[in-house]
């Protein structure tokens, strides 16, 4: 039997009507889809006749039944509220330029706040590198970009979904953005929710941060940080995190705070991440995975 005979026996066999409230998700979708191929042209134009870019967009939609998540396969779930799913593809190969964005989207039928914003927080972040490829691409260039999306959390309590973004130009850097949401509420949550207002966190991770940089370069000489009184740029050096920096829980439950390239030290010490370890930190915390 072919793959759509199975389909359809399977689709017949389960005999649930596809919800109106989908129905009107695909429809809205669909009619939003014709303004996207207008990239396509303006990629050509912007690199010329002799770069003629090869544009693919696909659409992932979610599955319906328990007979059609058994023949097409299942999506990542969260809990019972979230699918993630690659929703468009936009690619790039022409010359020496490449690009590769994997845009994910957050399904959900509860109509949740979190996945919505985090929906367009992505749309936004994604535009703004193809922007960036349309305006600094050339057909006797090099552009190289890869974006991919992964679930790092994936528990009836938290949702944690991570862009992970490989750029090489001049030089390569390696980026990463991690969205969360509060699976209980739907909410999307950041770092300064995880703990209470009068509680002084930035503080806390700060020095924390500061004195895993300094054992670590008194443990490889070959890693540097920006320290005051160590290792300053100039007069620059890392004093405390951003109240809004990014972060995940691994998978022991500890917060990870990820820095890019170049953010804390020189393009030699790479993307470090650092696992937090401070028992008062956690004494305090509102949220865990």
């Amino acid at each position: 039997m072919g793959f759509d005979e199975e389909l359809r026996r399977r689709a017949a066999a389960e005999g649930d009507g596809v919800p109106e409230s989908f129905s009107n998700r695909v429809r809205e979708t669909l009619d939003n889809l014709p303004s996207r191929p207008s990239r396509r042209g303006t990629w050509r134009h912007l690199l010329g006749a002799g770069l003629a870019a090869a544009v693919a967009v696909t659409v992932a939609l979610p599955n319906t039944s328990a007979a059609m998540a058994e023949t097409l396969g299942a999506l990542p779930v969260v809990g019972k509220l979230f699918r993630a799913v690659t929703f468009r593809t936009y690619a790039v190969e022409e010359g020496k330029n490449h690009v590769s964005i994997d845009v994910p989207q957050i399904l959900d039928e509860t109509g949740s706040t979190g996945a919505e914003a985090i929906n367009d927080q992505v749309e936004t972040y994604t535009d703004q590198l193809i922007a960036e490829f349309e305006s600094e691409a050339q057909a006797d260039g090099y552009f190289n970009l890869d974006v991919t999306w992964e679930v790092v959390t994936n528990t009836e309590k938290w949702f944690t979904l991570r862009i992970s973004t490989d750029r090489v130009m001049a030089s390569g850097n390696h980026q990463e953005q991690h969205y969360h949401i509060d699976a209980a509420t739907g909410e999307q949550k950041t770092l300064s929710d995880l703990f209470p207002a009068d509680y002084d966190y930035v503080t806390v991770i700060s020095d924390e941060l500061k004195t895993q940089m300094a054992q670590r370069m008194a443990d490889n000489p070959g890693e540097a940080y920006w320290l005051e009184g160590i290792n300053e740029l100039g007069t620059w050096y890392f004093d405390a995190i951003d109240p809004e920096q990014d972060f995940y829980f691994n998978g022991d439950g500890k917060i990870v705070i990820p820095f890019d390239k170049y953010e804390v030290g020189p393009g030699s010490t790479g993307s470090p991440e650092f696992t937090l370890e401070n028992p008062d930190l956690y004494e305090h915390i509102l949220y865990q995975p």
